[in-house]
C-alpha cells in the first residue's frame, strides 16, 4: 500500500521572508529574503488566509469525503492557521503528483462554501507530498507529528467534524 503525506499551505502564510526560508520551483529551499517577501505580497492578489477552527473542521471533513469518493483512505490530519497535513494511501499504483493536485483542487471549493466567498485562493502553490518509507515512519506521524500541530487532530477511529449541510 503506498502511503504519502500531503501538506498544503494556506495562501500567503509562507512568504520569503520566513526564517526557515523559502522554496522555489528547480531551485529548493532558499534562504530568508526580506526583498523577495516584498515583491511577493505587492504581487499578492488576495490577503492571506487563516484557517479558523470552523476552516480546519471543513477541511478535515471534506478530505474524507473526497478520499471515500475516491477509494483513498485517509489515515490522519494535522493542521493549524497557515496549513494542514493529510496522511493517505490507496492499494495499486499512486501517483503522488496527480492526486497532490486533484486534492488541493478539491479541497479549495470547500473553505469558499464554508465562508460564502468566491473567486479567491485558499492555498498557495503547489504542495508537499512525501512518501511514507514504513512502519515506524507512518505510526510517528500518526502519534507524534500530526497531533503535535497547532490546530485541529483526527485519526481515524476519530468522530469527524460536524459541519453545516451543503458545504461537501
Amino acid at each position: 500500500m503506498a502511503v504519502c503525506l500531503f501538506t498544503f499551505h494556506a495562501y500567503g502564510t509562507w512568504w520569503p521572508d520566513n526564517p526557515r526560508g523559502y522554496t522555489k520551483v528547480e531551485q529548493g529551499i532558499l534562504p530568508p529574503d526580506e526583498q523577495m517577501a516584498e515583491r511577493y505580497r505587492q504581487n499578492a492578489k488576495f490577503e492571506p488566509v487563516s484557517f479558523d477552527l470552523t476552516l480546519q473542521q471543513v477541511l478535515i471533513a471534506g478530505c474524507h469525503d473526497l478520499c471515500t469518493r475516491r477509494d483513498w483512505r485517509l489515515h490522519a490530519v494535522g493542521s493549524d492557521p497557515t496549513h494542514a497535513h493529510y496522511l493517505i494511501s490507496q492499494h495499486g499504483y499512486f501517483d503522488f503528483l496527480t492526486v497532490r493536485d486533484k486534492l488541493k483542487n478539491l479541497l479549495s471549493l470547500f473553505p469558499g462554501r464554508a465562508t460564502s466567498t468566491t473567486g479567491r485562493k485558499w492555498f498557495a502553490h503547489g504542495g508537499s507530498n512525501k512518501r511514507v518509507g514504513d512502519r515506524k515512519h507512518f505510526d510517528h506521524l500518526v502519534e507524534t507529528y500530526l497531533p503535535s500541530q497547532r490546530g485541529l487532530f483526527w485519526k481515524e477511529g476519530m468522530p469527524l467534524p460536524e459541519i453545516p449541510n451543503g458545504i461537501l
